[in-house]
């Protein structure tokens, strides 16, 4: 019984070794391979212009804060301009009275 159990490995070993032999196997392996190697490249590209958009829309993002900043920034100057105005004038109207 070992014998026969012994026959059928070796069979199937040489089964394995035949088919891993062929040509379309091998050719079929090769294209696998260039496939994957292909898909894997498509992936880090698509991954990097994923990353690409996330950073310019965070770009954007910014970018409109500091415009919203600088509007702020703006605003308070113009006010400040208006109060030191309106201050002088009261200095200068009191210094005539």
């Amino acid at each position: 019984m070992a014998e026969t159990e012994n026959h059928r490995k070796s069979s199937l070993a040489n089964k394995a070794r035949t088919v891993l032999s062929d040509d379309r196997l091998k050719q079929a392996a090769a294209v696998s391979k260039t496939v994957a190697v292909r898909a894997e490249e498509a992936s880090r590209t698509v991954s990097r212009k994923v990353a690409q958009e996330d950073a310019w829309d965070e770009l954007r993002g910014d970018a409109e804060l500091l415009t919203e900043i600088a509007r702020a920034h703006q605003a308070m100057i113009i006010d400040l301009v208006d109060r030191v105005a309106e201050l002088e004038a009261r200095a200068g109207g009191g210094d005539g009275s």
